[in-house]
């Protein structure tokens, strides 16, 4: 399978099974736990567009992606303004999903210290949305990549207003739990580039309780 082939079977069947196989863990946990059911509600009440946009060398591939009640689904054009716009290269596919694994959230979810893949909550979109901008996430070292960000604008920024910068230990230590991330942006391990209160209110969001 090629690489154009690969990431379209990724973004098409992978992404959405693994958001609405997360969604139905919430649901089975919501079950017998008060704190876990407060969250699902929030999950289920999301209707929001995501757009994968991977520039192949030869064009744009464009991926678009619909929650409606929680649930995720792969359509042609959404119905409502994207909230989240991410765009990437063909070649730093591979990288990306090694380190943020099969959730569209991964880099976010690796920033935030999490394990697992960072949850989508209406009240995470609204604050996602809210940030109004483009900016760069980008992973340096063997194995990186450039990932660009757009929130709550229909266009990405030609410049990314922000630019979010750390190494490949650093990142390994936070997917990892082992080191906190509040710790990691204060002491400077994550290095943040242009506008500062754009990545620190990103930091803040993702940082922020289910």
């Amino acid at each position: 399978m090629s690489l154009l082939e690969e990431q379209h079977v990724f973004y098409t069947e992978r992404v959405p099974e693994h958001f609405n196989w997360t969604l139905e863990r919430q649901r089975a946990t919501a079950r017998h736990d008060s704190d876990a059911a407060r969250t699902l509600a929030e999950m289920e009440a999301v209707r929001a567009a995501i757009v994968v946009q991977i520039d192949t060398g030869k064009g744009v591939q464009r991926h678009v992606f619909e929650i409606e009640n929680g649930e995720m689904r792969c359509v042609v054009d959404p119905t409502r303004v994207p909230f989240l716009i991410l765009d990437h290269t063909l070649e730093d596919f591979s990288s990306i999903r090694r380190e943020c694994g099969d959730s569209l959230l991964g880099f976010l979810g690796g920033l935030a210290g999490l394990g697992d893949e960072l949850r989508l909550t209406a009240q995470r979109v609204r604050d996602l949305r809210e940030l109004h901008g483009s900016l760069a996430f980008e992973r340096t070292g063997p194995g990186g990549f450039v990932l660009v960000a757009t929130f709550g604008i229909e266009t990405p920024e030609v410049q990314p207003r922000a630019t979010i910068r750390l190494d490949e230990t650093i990142y390994k230590q936070l997917r990892n739990g082992e080191l906190d991330p509040q710790d990691a942006f204060l002491n400077g391990m994550i290095e943040i580039e242009g506008d500062t209160e754009m990545a620190v209110s990103l930091a803040l969001t993702v940082l922020s309780p289910d």
